[in-house]
């Protein structure tokens, strides 16, 4: 059984995003897949996570606005990641 740890709920959004990697111009598509006001968990189908940076910008709107994250939490098995929003 898995144990809820959020301080919040999340909502699923299943929303398509972007993610931006600073200093070295990836882009990378991805899946917000829930999300809430303090963090989110992404999805990267097709991305390997091998080599993401723990820090990285997220936008929905393509790059007219980024979300700073910061991952807290990653399994590479099925290419997903917990991220907290940066000064969240």
């Amino acid at each position: 059984m898995l144990i809820e740890r959020r301080r919040l709920a999340r909502t699923r959004v299943a929303q398509p995003a972007r993610l931006l990697v600073d200093n070295a111009g990836l882009i990378h598509d991805c899946i917000v897949d829930n999300l809430n006001t303090l963090g989110a968990c992404i999805d990267f189908n097709a991305t390997p996570l091998a080599g993401l940076p723990s820090s990285f910008n997220v936008t929905f709107d393509n790059c007219r606005s980024y979300w700073r994250c910061d991952v807290i939490w990653q399994n590479p098995e099925v290419r997903r990641v917990g991220v907290t929003w940066k000064n969240a």
